[in-house]
């Protein structure tokens, strides 16, 4: 079962995960502003993790990801990670964190970025 948002507790630390795979761009713009929602009513930075293997990612989505990652995911975020990041994806993610300040750092498996996640 996919599990579009929810918090995974790796070695201790809390993640926020958020799950893009198999999303139509509207269900990902409801998600994007869904994580957003919960991130702005937190009261510490948080780490996260977003996971989008094997999906392509549309400008429309975006443009609305780098508006919310200026206002909120970034003042909100501690570590970020991101899994199935490749190719062109990759550009997108190096402008994202341009745009925003951001640190999100690619990951080849989740695994592999949620043990970045936690280690301080």
């Amino acid at each position: 079962t996919a599990m579009p948002i929810a918090w995974l507790d790796h070695k201790g630390t809390k993640i926020l995960y958020s799950d893009y795979r198999g999303l139509s761009l509207d269900k990902m713009l409801l998600q994007l502003d869904e994580t957003a929602a919960i991130m702005a009513k937190l009261p510490n930075k948080v780490a996260t993790l977003s996971n989008f293997e094997g999906i392509g990612v549309p400008p429309e989505f975006m443009k609305r990801a780098k508006e919310l990652g200026k206002t909120t995911f970034e003042p909100k975020t501690a570590k970020s990670a991101i899994v199935g990041i490749d190719g062109l994806k990759g550009l997108l993610l190096k402008a994202y964190n341009t745009f925003t300040g951001a640190t999100m750092q690619p990951f080849p498996s989740e695994n592999e970025a949620k043990d970045y996640l936690a280690k301080s």
